[in-house]
């Protein structure tokens, strides 16, 4: 049986503002995945952290380009598409392991967020909505 992917907004960044629901999800999922800015905590994760136990494995989606310049020639929307679908491909293999797992986003996970474009990519097959 796969395991489910639940797409976890943790609101406006203050831990003590993030609803029940979201840090039950938290807390029962096995793996935390989270998005973050290469050398950055990543938001989501600074909400979360005094949430998260031992036994619960992280998985950090770092964005490959956020504010730099990129080479002639190359494509910010193609960089991002294959980032998009290498997370969505991580998240997948636990997923298939039977593994759930909470991908952390700051507010709505569906407003302007990551988790929208991870979610287009696995919600046929694991995501609860």
């Amino acid at each position: 049986m796969s395991g489910r992917c639940y797409g976890v907004g943790v609101g406006p960044g203050d831990p003590e503002l993030i609803t029940l629901k979201a840090l039950n999800a938290v807390q029962r999922s096995p793996v935390v995945a989270y998005f973050a800015a290469a050398h950055a905590a990543g938001n989501g994760r600074q909400v979360v952290e005094g949430y998260l136990a031992p036994h619960q494995r992280e998985m950090r989606l770092e964005y490959p380009v956020t504010t730099e310049q990129l080479p002639p020639g190359t494509s910010y929307e193609s960089v991002l598409r294959s980032f998009y679908d290498d997370s969505a491909d991580r998240i997948a293999n636990e997923l298939e392991a039977g593994h759930d797992v909470a991908v952390l986003c700051e507010g709505d996970p569906f407003f302007y967020g990551s988790f929208m474009y991870v979610h287009n990519r696995l919600r046929q097959r694991y995501c609860v909505e």
